[in-house]
């Protein structure tokens, strides 16, 4: 496990079903900043006890491989104390935990990992989820990010997939885990379009403007739209150093706000291109 991981800095992070062995073999080959061994919705329920043994061997190789490793548990809870378990003892940076609705489930999930130092990402994924978003952004602890399940948000809603609808519980999850400086996973629409990399580059630009800080991926082809959409383009990372540069020689002359190319540049300014700055150090 990288001790350096931060998961703000996260760009992708691709599932990996661990009930074939075809697809943990080559994941970390895929180019994506983490790969999310997963135990629920891509393992049938005749091979989720076989999947869960799988877990700490797939996660020692491929963090052997120099991978990031995290994992998907259960939410079901005859599954989900076993799952914690068995992650407690695997060499994962961080567990994405399903169907949270509220930040008791976040808390004592992280007791369960207490072995460990894997933090926990919780998965929001129901309009009750989301309107506790700011609740459960608060548990603390191990809590490390918040990510929106919006396929299973439609369901929920009885919507079909990548109507508007989507938007405001979207911003919603995202304001509320920026507040408490936590990270901010997934799009204002379900994650399936697996052909049209160009629509769902769009799609990302859309989230990233919201305010999320990455994205999951459920197919390979999405990994390098994530990352690039994620990334600090070559303009955006030229002028964060000029701004932090003039901002330093403006403090030596006893300001702290100056004009840059038209705008007002302070302390909230300087701030952002000291983050861009730090996302394209860890990429």
């Amino acid at each position: 496990m990288n001790a350096t991981f931060d998961l703000l800095t996260l760009r992708s992070a691709l599932f990996v079903p661990l009930a074939d062995e075809r697809f943990i073999a080559r994941a970390h080959e895929r180019g994506a900043d983490a790969l999310l061994l997963d135990l629920e919705d891509s393992v049938p329920p005749a091979y989720k006890r076989e999947a869960r043994a799988r877990l700490p061997d797939a996660a020692r190789r491929l963090a052997a491989l120099g991978a990031t490793v995290m994992v998907r548990v259960n939410a079901a809870p005859d599954l989900a104390a076993d799952d914690l378990d068995a992650a407690a003892h695997s060499p994962v940076a961080a567990v994405f935990l399903p169907k949270v609705e509220s930040a008791a489930q976040v808390r004592a999930a992280g007791k369960q990992l207490a072995p460990s130092a894997a933090r926990l990402v919780a998965m929001l994924e129901s309009p009750g989820a989301v309107l506790a978003a700011v609740d459960i952004a608060k548990a603390g602890g191990r809590l490390a990010g918040l990510a929106f399940g919006s396929e299973d948000y439609c369901g929920a809603l009885g919507i079909a997939s990548g109507k508007a609808a989507l938007d405001w519980p979207a911003q919603l999850l995202a304001a509320a885990a920026r507040a408490r400086g936590l990270a901010a996973f997934g799009v204002p629409v379900p994650l399936t379009e697996i052909a049209d990399m160009e629509a769902f580059s769009r799609l990302l630009e859309k989230a990233r403007a919201m305010g999320f800080t990455g994205c999951t991926c459920i197919h390979p082809r999405q990994v390098a739209a994530a990352n690039r959409v994620y990334s600090p383009t070559a303009d955006e990372i030229a002028l964060a150093k000029e701004i932090i540069a003039a901002f330093d020689a403006a403090l030596r002359e006893g300001r702290g706000a100056f004009a840059l190319h038209g705008r007002m540049i302070d302390a909230p300014v300087v701030d952002q291109a000291r983050a861009t700055l730090a996302r394209v150090r860890a990429s």
